[in-house]
């Protein structure tokens, strides 16, 4: 069957023009972003907006000072090498901790004798620390996201703790100082990549004591704990473990699942933000490809840099097919309404560029239009059985049938032919049963199984039942259409109730469901920027899926495939910006899929949009 469109949903007609604030195929950027072809290996140094454009961070094998213990003098690591030669080894210890417990001048020079003491301990000749040794006012930032490769560098880590003494262990370490130590965002990538083999040292000021006894104390029993047990001081125990395993090697991790656990840990740890990508940058030392920090990046943006520069199994296509609890969740929300993980979808089209806002640039999708203003006429074939063949000869043959009859008839009176009236006779007396079973035939013609249908996307505000629906789309309830048993996150589903079929699946009324018919009635009366909810009906599988959302939909973009269904995401438009914003997820046949069309570039946000009227 072809009628409309060939068969397919109706198109969705979109294109995205503009350039993006960073393509993956960088010839894609604007002029001032390409590389001089020219000169293959170096790179325009051209700013766009005053940020850095191209290029990634480059690693270092040493950091760019070190404290010596002899005098705790901060020395230039590269004048160092160059009086000492490359062949020269500059041995050091990383002492790490929090500027919520080291805040004053004293404190710093107690995390100072605490280097050199833990330094002369491990017998080496310098100590390395964070509130002195990265550099100029000028070199700071870019040292700031080495700290990683100061980490990999460091003959060994220890930890400086400071505070009233709480809740101890049996190891008699302050629990609750320990877990402020790890509960930021910078210390965590410090814990993972310590080179240490044997247990850390940590060293622990008592602010209960004098203060002339506490760096005293502290330098004289530095407690021992074993790495492996540092993910029980933490809520996320189990996937800071994870982490630990793999960094020392027991239990890799593929890149999807590294980059996923560890942005689990990071997003559960507070900083004091210093751009808003901190959570993407000090991710980023956990990986090994780091691109340049842009001032400008927002916390999205520079996530999706880092995400497409590392290998990370198509992270952000599969994380766009998630359903998140709201449609305001934050982007690194990692939570599936269906429980899937991020390796249980199975992603269709390619991220091209990060766009503006938030935004991302995809292509290879299909996607179709949403049909909010009325309801179209839907083609529909059923199997041509001879029953069906027969009534349409019947009800075609009846007419002339009739009226010729009739017509032989009335000539009968003028040329008195008995073979005339005979055979009008026999047309009228054929097409008489033919109209007193017309109405059977019809029923017998247009009812029955349909085996295909046109396919349209049709949107009701609202909920509306099955037998209104069919009223609408077929002149009467038919029990055509059926609903979607795991379609949205308002899609119910049971056994079916009959003694013919037993364990089969069947969709149930969401409606009948208290807590869903009470989000519909509060769907009735939501304001601007509230949840609402919506009926899509789906002609081509004859289903019906309610969902909510924040505004209407009027696109369904196909993204990926999980669990034996297509993830499907039903998006807004904004004409602004000509951005298409998720609004939520669906789960459709996959046999949907193939009617649907390829869509043009896509700029995708994955935040309904907000505007100033919804906040």
């Amino acid at each position: 069957m072809k009628g409309r469109n060939n068969g397919f949903y109706e198109a969705f007609p979109y294109k995205d023009w503009q350039y993006s604030y960073d393509a993956r195929n960088e010839h894609e950027n604007r002029p001032s972003q390409v590389r001089d072809d020219r000169r293959p290996q170096t790179i325009i140094s051209k700013t766009y907006q005053g940020r850095p454009l191209i290029g990634k961070i480059e690693r270092k094998s040493e950091p760019a000072y070190v404290c010596l213990v002899d005098g705790m003098q901060i020395i230039n690591v590269a004048e160092w090498r160059a009086n000492h030669g490359n062949q020269a080894a500059l041995e050091y210890v990383l002492v790490s901790y929090t500027s919520e417990q080291f805040n004053s001048e004293e404190d710093l020079l107690s995390l100072h004798e605490i280097g050199k003491h833990a330094a002369r301990a491990a017998g080496v000749d310098a100590y390395w620390l964070g509130c002195s040794c990265l550099g100029t006012e000028a070199e700071i930032e870019q040292n700031v996201w080495r700290i990683c490769d100061v980490v990999r560098s460091a003959f060994s880590v220890v930890v400086a703790i400071a505070g009233p003494m709480g809740l101890t262990t049996q190891t008699g370490l302050p629990y609750d100082l320990v877990r402020e130590w790890g509960r930021r965002v910078w210390t965590l990538p410090e814990l993972l990549l310590t080179p240490e083999q044997d247990d850390i040292q940590i060293y622990t000021m008592n602010r209960t004591l004098d203060p002339s006894e506490q760096l005293d104390q502290c330098l004289a029993s530095p407690k021992l704990r074993n790495l492996r047990n540092f993910p029980r001081y933490w809520e996320d125990d189990s996937l800071v473990g994870q982490l630990i395993d793999h960094y020392e090697g027991s239990v890799i991790l593929s890149p999807l699942e590294l980059i996923t656990t560890a942005l689990q840990c990071l997003q559960n740890r507070p900083t004091s933000e210093y751009l808003p990508g901190d959570l993407s940058y000090s991710l980023m030392g956990l990986l090994r490809q780091r691109p340049n920090v842009r001032k400008g990046d927002s916390a999205f943006q520079a996530f999706a840099r880092l995400s497409l520069a590392n290998d990370s199994n198509m992270l952000l296509k599969r994380l766009i097919c998630l359903l998140p609890r709201s449609a305001y969740d934050p982007w690194y929300s990692l939570y599936d309404h269906w429980g899937a993980t991020l390796w249980d979808i199975y992603p269709k089209t390619q991220v091209c560029g990060i766009g503006e806002n938030d935004t991302i640039i995809l292509d290879g999708a299909r996607a179709a239009s949403i049909r909010w203003k009325s309801f179209a006429r839907v083609i529909l074939r059923g199997n041509d059985t001879t029953k069906r063949w027969l009534s349409r000869f019947a009800l075609t043959s009846c007419g002339p049938l009739l009226f010729t009859g009739i017509f032989m008839l009335i000539l009968t009176a003028k040329v008195h032919s008995n073979f005339v009236a005979i055979f009008g006779g026999i047309q009228v007396a054929v097409a008489l049963p033919i109209i007193l079973l017309s109405p059977q035939m019809i029923k017998d013609l247009y009812l029955g199984k349909v085996w295909e249908a046109q396919p349209w996307f049709f949107g009701v505000e609202g909920y509306m039942s099955l037998p209104e629906l069919e009223r609408h789309l077929f002149g009467a309830d038919l029990g055509r259409l059926s609903w979607s048993a795991t379609g949205s996150s308002l899609s119910r589903h049971d056994v079916l109730k009959s003694q013919v079929y037993e364990n089969f699946c069947e969709g149930q009324d969401p409606a009948s469901c208290e807590d869903i018919r009470a989000r519909i009635e509060r769907g009735l009366d939501s304001q601007v920027g509230e949840e609402k909810v919506f009926t899509l009906v789906d002609t081509y599988t004859m289903t019906v899926t309610l969902f909510s959302a924040i505004k209407p939909p009027v696109a369904v973009l196909m993204c990926g495939e999980e669990g034996g269904m297509q993830r499907a995401l039903l998006c807004s438009y904004e004409w602004t910006n000509n951005t298409l914003y998720r609004e939520t997820v669906l789960r459709m046949e996959t046999r949907a899929y193939w009617r649907t069309s390829p869509v043009g570039r896509v700029r995708l946000g994955l935040q309904t949009r907000r505007k100033l009227e919804e906040v």
